[in-house]
């Protein structure tokens, strides 16, 4: 699914970046370690964020869609 986001953002000229919320903190985990992803700064009363941009995105977009 995240590689889906991934080509629908390059498909969209937003070069790959997407931006997701871990539920869980098992999820954060995952997001880091698969994906590279990257936390964000987030409000008080939201879930922590994360970012998968860059090398990160290409990687994941050819490892999972190619």
């Amino acid at each position: 699914m995240i590689a889906y986001g991934i080509k629908l953002s390059i498909d969209n000229g937003l070069a790959g970046d997407v931006v997701l919320e871990a539920k869980t903190t098992a999820l954060a985990k995952h997001y880091e370690r698969d994906f590279g992803a990257v936390r964000l700064p987030t409000f008080q009363s939201s879930a922590p964020r994360y970012l998968i941009a860059d090398e990160a995105a290409k990687r994941s977009f050819f490892t999972y869609l190619v």
